[in-house]
């Protein structure tokens, strides 16, 4: 058979798959009482993400055993490695808005062959968008055919990113005026989604994502017409050694250029680099490590939670705070900090702060101690 065919083939099985799947975790969404857990610190999973996996396994590999599996909620296996072609499936992309109750979540599945994707369809139910692809044969939406924008400068462009990456005083060239995504989904998929749809012009993460965050995402970026790749400019391969790559940038062929070659230039020093917020009305991490001294225990915590509103600091939930720990200096604070921080970096809303205790209060005196 034509490999052109299969992939049409897989494409009507990918359709199929991905309405029951979503139907299965619209079932969930509607209850108010699903259990959630952390496989790891930050990275929540839902009994729904691990029953939508299940069925979506049970269909595609009862249509072509043979395939290999890459799932987020699934050990990876030899077999995934080695097979030719390979089905990719995030079975809820967006977990943290599944939870909060929030539309912006969907069910991503694809398929690869030698770690190029062949077909995808990006399922988000409560938004009622269905879209799919395979290799030369187009985009689309419900069926429609879709389209990135023309979009050919920086200046005014509606991108999906976060506001700290544009304003971060390391760029030695300022970013220029632009229009941000809101809301932001949280789904990686769903934003290249809107990419492909024409719906904002950009997307532009300078952070690891995972495979499965990403391929059939990709592929529907460039049946759209546009393209989707590294922040580097460097294609996607897929299912390697660890199934992640190290950013992501899509848009139109003309402003994926434009947008390349200006953050080409950053070299993520570790996989889990990112650039976040800063606050140019503080001093630098850089004077505050210099100006705290080794001998002296000066007390610095850290802590991070949940915020209402990024603008300000008022959190969540304080019964929720996380206590990272209590550090002597400055430098030591400041690396646990980022620690905690590049862990979270794909909630918006979570963010982790320093405290630096130069003023005490001693309540049975009334005392202030100065340090």
């Amino acid at each position: 058979m034509p490999e052109s065919d299969l992939d049409k083939e897989d494409l009507d099985i990918l359709k199929r798959v991905a309405r029951e799947a979503g139907d299965l975790a619209l079932d969930y969404f509607k209850r108010a009482d699903v259990r959630a857990w952390d496989k790891s610190k930050d990275h929540p999973v839902t009994e729904a993400d691990l029953a939508v996996n299940a069925l979506i396994r049970d269909r595609l590999m009862a249509a072509r055993p043979h395939y290999g599996w890459l799932s987020e909620e699934t050990a990876l296996s030899n077999e995934t490695r080695t097979a030719k072609r390979v089905w990719i499936v995030d079975p809820i992309d967006g977990t943290r808005a599944f939870m909060r109750q929030e539309p912006y979540w969907c069910v991503g599945i694809g398929v690869l062959e030698r770690g190029l994707p062949r077909a995808g369809v990006i399922h988000a139910p409560v938004l009622e968008e269905t879209y799919s692809t395979h290799l030369g044969g187009g985009a689309f939406l419900n069926d429609d055919p879709i389209h990135v924008t023309g979009c050919a400068q920086e200046e005014g462009c509606r991108i999906i990113t976060n506001e700290g990456m544009l304003t971060h005083p390391a760029w030695p060239v300022p970013w220029p005026k632009m229009e941000l995504a809101k809301p932001k989904p949280n789904a990686t998929l769903l934003r290249l989604c809107w990419v492909a749809a024409g719906k904002f012009d950009a997307v532009v993460t300078l952070w690891r994502k995972s495979d499965w965050d990403l391929a059939p995402g990709a592929l529907l970026v460039k049946e759209a017409g546009g393209a989707a790749t590294t922040h580097l400019g460097e294609p996607y391969l897929f299912n390697r050694g660890e199934p992640a790559q190290r950013s992501l940038l899509a848009a139109g062929k003309a402003l994926h250029s434009l947008l390349s070659a200006r953050v080409k230039g950053v070299r993520l020093p570790d996989p889990n680099w990112t650039v976040r917020p800063f606050d140019s009305t503080q001093t630098t991490e850089r004077q505050n490590m210099a100006e705290t001294s080794e001998s002296k225990q000066l007390l610095h915590i850290v802590i991070g939670g949940e915020l209402k509103d990024v603008t300000d600091v008022e959190f969540e939930d304080l019964s929720k705070i996380d206590f990272v720990g209590a550090f002597a200096s400055y430098k030591e604070a400041y690396d646990a900090w980022k620690g905690a921080a590049q862990r979270t970096v794909d909630n918006a809303e979570m963010r982790y702060f320093i405290l630096h205790a130069h003023k005490l209060l001693d309540p049975e005196t009334g005392d202030h101690h100065h340090v």
